[in-house]
C-alpha cells in the first residue's frame, strides 16, 4: 500500500480523484437501475437491452468528439455543459418511464441522455498522466483510476437496488443522473483540471485514431467490452430466475470486487516485463475466466464466486490497456484517443446487452455468457496479432512551434 500512501499524499490530485471517484459510481447504478425500471413498468428484458443499449450508444456516439473538444478547449467547458445535460436527461427519462411512454420515445431519451454522459475518467486520466509523466507513480495512478471504477461497480449496482426498493426505481436512475453531475463539476472546478495543457493549435490537426496503436487498442477493448453489456442484462436474469431479484446488487459487486482486488494487487508493486506482454497475457487469462460463468449459473453463491475469479483480471487488464492508449496517442490528443476508446467499450456494451436480452429470452442467461466470453477472446486474438504496432510510440506531428512532449513511460 505504499505506492497509494505516496501517490495521495500529492494534494492537487486528490480531490480530483475523489470528484471522478463519485463520477464512477453512475456507470455501475444506470444500467441495473434503467432495467429494474423497465421491468417494474411491465417491459421485456429484450426492451430493457434495447433501452441501455440506446443509452451507451449514446455515450459513444458523441464520446470522440467530448475528448478533442476537451484537448483543444480545456476540460472545465466540456464537463460542466454535460453535468447539467445529463442530469436532466436522467430526470426525463425516469419520468417517461413512470409515465408509460412508449419504446421508440425511451429509445430516443436515452440515446440523447447518452450523448451527454460527462468524460469525467478520460479527463482524470489524461489529468494524472500530465502530473506523472513516467515511472512507477504514473502506473499506480492508473491503477487508482481503474479502482474507482470498480468501486463504482460495487458501490453502484447495491445502491441502485436499495434504491430500487425502498423508493422505486425511477429514482435511482436520476440519482445516478445526480453522482455523474456532482463528480464532473467537482473535477472541472480543481486547480489540476485547469493546469492540464490544451492542444496547441499550432500544430496540425490530426486524429487519435491516426495512430495504428490507439486503432488496434480501440477495436480490442470495444470487442471486449461485448462482455460487459452481458453481465448488465445476463446477471440480473440469473438472479431473478434464481428467485432473488434483489441479488443482481451483490452478483454484480462480486465481479467488481474480484476486479478491486486484482487492481489493489496490480497497482501496487512494480512487475516483470513490457506493458505490451502483460496485457496481452491478461487479455487470454480474462478471457478463459469468463468462459467459467456460464457452468456456473446454477447456484447464487457459484456464480458469484465464479464472477469474483473472473473479475480478477479485469482490473489490471484495464490498467494497463489504458495506460497503453496514453503512451500511443499522438501528442495533443490524449483525451481523445481515451474518449475512441469509451466510444468502442460503449458500442460493445450497446452490442452485448443487446444480444444478451435475446439471448435470455431465446436459451437463457448460460447462452449470453458464452458469446460474452468468445468476444473476450477474439479481442485477446486482435491484440497478440497486433503486438508490434503497440510497442511503437508514435511521432510528433511537425509544426512551426512543437508541442512540448512528455516522455514514454520506461517498459
Amino acid at each position: 500500500m505504499h505506492a497509494y500512501r505516496v501517490l495521495l499524499s500529492h494534494r492537487d490530485v486528490r480531490w480530483p480523484l475523489v470528484a471522478s471517484t463519485l463520477a464512477r459510481l453512475t456507470p455501475g447504478m444506470i444500467v441495473l437501475a434503467l432495467v429494474l425500471l423497465l421491468r417494474d413498468a411491465g417491459h421485456s428484458y429484450a426492451v430493457a437491452g434495447l433501452v441501455t443499449a440506446a443509452h451507451q450508444v449514446g455515450i459513444g456516439a458523441l464520446s470522440p468528439l467530448q475528448g478533442r473538444f476537451a484537448d483543444r478547449y480545456g476540460q472545465r467547458r466540456v464537463l460542466l455543459p454535460d453535468a447539467l445535460g445529463y442530469l436532466g436527461g436522467t430526470a426525463v427519462l425516469a419520468w417517461l418511464a413512470v409515465s408509460g411512454a412508449a419504446v421508440p420515445m425511451l429509445l430516443v431519451t436515452a440515446v440523447l441522455t447518452g450523448a451527454v454522459f460527462p468524460p469525467s475518467t478520460a479527463c482524470v486520466r489524461v489529468l494524472l498522466s500530465h502530473r506523472f509523466p513516467t515511472g512507477h507513480e504514473r502506473e499506480t495512478a492508473f491503477a487508482v483510476t481503474a479502482i474507482a471504477v470498480e468501486i463504482g461497480f460495487i458501490v453502484g449496482p447495491l445502491l441502485a437496488v436499495a434504491v430500487a426498493e425502498t423508493v422505486g426505481a425511477a429514482w435511482a436512475v436520476v440519482l445516478a443522473g445526480v453522482l455523474a453531475a456532482t463528480g464532473a463539476a467537482g473535477l472541472a472546478t480543481t486547480g489540476a483540471s485547469a493546469a492540464v495543457p490544451r492542444r496547441d493549435l499550432s500544430v496540425p490537426r490530426r486524429s487519435a485514431l491516426a495512430s495504428a496503436g490507439v486503432r488496434i487498442m480501440v477495436v480490442t477493448l470495444g470487442t471486449m467490452a461485448v462482455a460487459f453489456g452481458v453481465i448488465d442484462i445476463a446477471v440480473p436474469a440469473v438472479a431473478e430466475l434464481a428467485g432473488d431479484r434483489s441479488a443482481a446488487g451483490w452478483l454484480i459487486a462480486s465481479i467488481a470486487s474480484g476486479s478491486l482486488v486484482g487492481g489493489l494487487v496490480y497497482g501496487g508493486r512494480v512487475w516483470p516485463g513490457t506493458l505490451v506482454t502483460r496485457v496481452r497475457v491478461l487479455s487470454v487469462v480474462f478471457a478463459v475466466g469468463f468462459l467459467i460463468l456460464p457452468f456456473a449459473t446454477g447456484s447464487l453463491g457459484q456464480f458469484a464466486v465464479a464472477l469474483f475469479v473472473a473479475g480478477v483480471f479485469l482490473s489490471p487488464l484495464t490498467i494497463g490497456a489504458f495506460e497503453l492508449i496514453d503512451d500511443l496517442a499522438l501528442p495533443g490528443t490524449q483525451t481523445e484517443a481515451q474518449q475512441w476508446t469509451q466510444a468502442a467499450v460503449v458500442a460493445g456494451v450497446a452490442l452485448g446487452a443487446t444480444l444478451s436480452g435475446l439471448a435470455i429470452e431465446g436459451s437463457g442467461p448460460p447462452a449470453a455468457f458464452v458469446a460474452g466470453g468468445l468476444c473476450i477472446g477474439i479481442g485477446a486474438l486482435l491484440v497478440n496479432l497486433g503486438r508490434e504496432r503497440l510497442r511503437s510510440v508514435p511521432p510528433e506531428p511537425s509544426a512551426a512551434r512543437p508541442m512540448p512532449v512528455r516522455p514514454p513511460a520506461p517498459r
